[in-house]
C-alpha cells in the first residue's frame, strides 16, 4: 500500500468528513450481523472513526479500540471526529497507533472487527487479512470491505458520489473483484467461515 503522506493525508481527512452522512447506514448494516451485542470492537485503518463511533451509540455497552497506522491521525482524532464524539464518554473508546499488517494487539481480543476501505490494505501475502482473523475472539466476527453500505439512502449517495469518486481516485483507490476476494479468503484458509456480501458495496464477514 502506498503511504499516505503530506497532501494525501489531507485527502483521507476530506473523505472521512464527506462520508459523515454515510456512517450511520454502514453501522446499521454491521449491526445486523451481530448475533449478540458485542462487548469489544476494533476498527482499523485510516478511514476509522465514523462506523465505530456510530456502533458505540447503537450498543450502549460496547467498548471500541481504533487502530490507526499514522501517528498524525492519532494526534488529530479528537478534533476531526468531534461531531460524532458528542455524548460518548471517553472511557468507552481508545485510539492508538498500530501498523495494520502487524497489529500490536493480542490474539482473539475482539468480538467485532471492522474496516472500511479494506482493499487499500490488501497485500500479496494477505497479511492484513491474517491479522484481522488473528484478533477475532471465538464466536466473534469481522466485517471488512468497501462501499456505501446497504442502509445508506440514495439521496445521500447521490449527493457525495462524484466528489467521493474524485478523492478516492486521487488517493489511488484499489478495486477488488468478488473473485479476487474469494481467492484471498481461500489462500488464508478462512473461506469456509466467510461470507461475501455484495449489498452496498463489496464486504466480507469472517466468523470464528
Amino acid at each position: 500500500m502506498a503511504q499516505f503522506e503530506g497532501f494525501e493525508l489531507n485527502l483521507v481527512r476530506q473523505i472521512n468528513q464527506l462520508w459523515m452522512p454515510v456512517y450511520p447506514g454502514i453501522a446499521e448494516q454491521v449491526a445486523q450481523y451481530c448475533k449478540t451485542p458485542p462487548k469489544h470492537m476494533l476498527e482499523v485503518g485510516c478511514f476509522s472513526g465514523g462506523t465505530g463511533l456510530g456502533l458505540l451509540k447503537k450498543f450502549p455497552s460496547i467498548k471500541l479500540t481504533i487502530a490507526l497506522e499514522y501517528t498524525e491521525l492519532v494526534k488529530t482524532f479528537y478534533t476531526e471526529w468531534d461531531e460524532m464524539l458528542t455524548d460518548i464518554p471517553a472511557h468507552r473508546f481508545t485510539v492508538q497507533f498500530s501498523p495494520l499488517n502487524a497489529l500490536n494487539l493480542p490474539d482473539e481480543t475482539f468480538d467485532l472487527v471492522f474496516c472500511r476501505g479494506a482493499f487499500f490494505f490488501f497485500d500479496p501475502d494477505h497479511q492484513f487479512l491474517r491479522e484481522i482473523d488473528r484478533v477475532i475472539r471465538p464466536e466473534g466476527f469481522a466485517f471488512i470491505g468497501g462501499g456505501f453500505g446497504s442502509h445508506t439512502s440514495s439521496n445521500v449517495i447521490d449527493a457525495i458520489s462524484d466528489e467521493s469518486r474524485r478523492l478516492n481516485f486521487e488517493l489511488g483507490k484499489k478495486i477488488m473483484s468478488k473473485r479476487s476476494l474469494q481467492s484471498a479468503l481461500i489462500d488464508i484458509g478462512v473461506d469456509k467461515r466467510a461470507e461475501i456480501v455484495d449489498k452496498g458495496g463489496l464486504w466480507v464477514v469472517i466468523r470464528k
